[in-house]
């Protein structure tokens, strides 16, 4: 399979948020960018739109005491953060986001109303509205390596096409909008679900394996997945 020099634009799995407070900002128009772009210039993409937010909590968001918010996480309207759980690095947690008990969540997007449940841990993803992931979900960011503080292999996705370079060797997985799964899923380094996708209990979806639209994914073997498409 060579390389493909097709772009995978943001807006083929996650919807624009609709805040008003992020219209000038580069959240604003998220559906514009491509994937490999966003994710090498996700650092200052979000600086600039926290440096144009009033404010980077939203008032009505309920952060538990237990909860360790860090000091770049831009929180939207009504989001709750349960017990122990951690969001830290430039992490943007949409309207309506509910984080459960024990979850670990860095460097992400996370689109209105979605929920993660219990003992979540997501690194460099980026999750669309209104997704539900169940206990104990994985995505892991990096490929395994003899030196893994200092990962040099490049994440990258096998569209249909050819590979699909995202250009950093850091890259959980794109979740598409309404996503719903069970316990116990692995997914990536580097790994796209299209939106309203179901995912049964322990699946893992590999790395750099690429979920099209509506799809039911179950486990066939401890290492591999099986798809067909989901009826309406």
């Amino acid at each position: 399979m060579t390389d493909t020099d097709a772009r995978l634009l943001l807006s083929s799995h996650l919807s624009t948020p609709a805040d008003p407070d992020l219209a000038d900002t580069p959240y604003g128009r998220l559906g514009d960018f491509d994937l490999a772009q966003w994710l090498t210039d996700r650092d200052d993409l979000h600086a600039q739109a926290l440096n144009r937010l009033e404010r980077r909590v939203h008032p009505t968001a309920r952060i538990h005491p237990t909860a360790i918010l860090g000091e770049d996480v831009i929180v939207g309207a009504g989001v709750r953060v349960w017990e122990f759980t951690t969001v830290r690095g430039r992490t943007y947690l949409g309207p309506g986001v509910s984080v459960g008990f024990n979850c670990e969540v860095t460097n992400c997007y996370l689109g209105s109303d979605t929920v993660l449940g219990h003992r979540i841990g997501l690194n460099r993803t980026l999750v669309g509205d209104g997704a539900h992931l169940s206990a104990d979900v994985v995505a892991a960011a990096i490929h395994m390596t003899d030196q893994m503080t200092r990962p040099d292999r490049d994440a990258f996705l096998r569209l249909p096409d050819g590979l699909y370079r995202c250009r950093t060797p850091r890259f959980g997985a794109l979740i598409g909008d309404r996503v719903q799964t069970g316990s116990r899923i692995t997914l990536g380094p580097g790994a796209a679900v299209g939106r309203d996708c179901r995912i049964h209990s322990h699946t893992a979806i590999g790395p750099s394996s690429v979920i099209s639209d509506r799809q039911v994914v179950a486990p066939a073997d401890p290492t591999a997945h099986h798809a067909h498409q989901r009826r309406r």
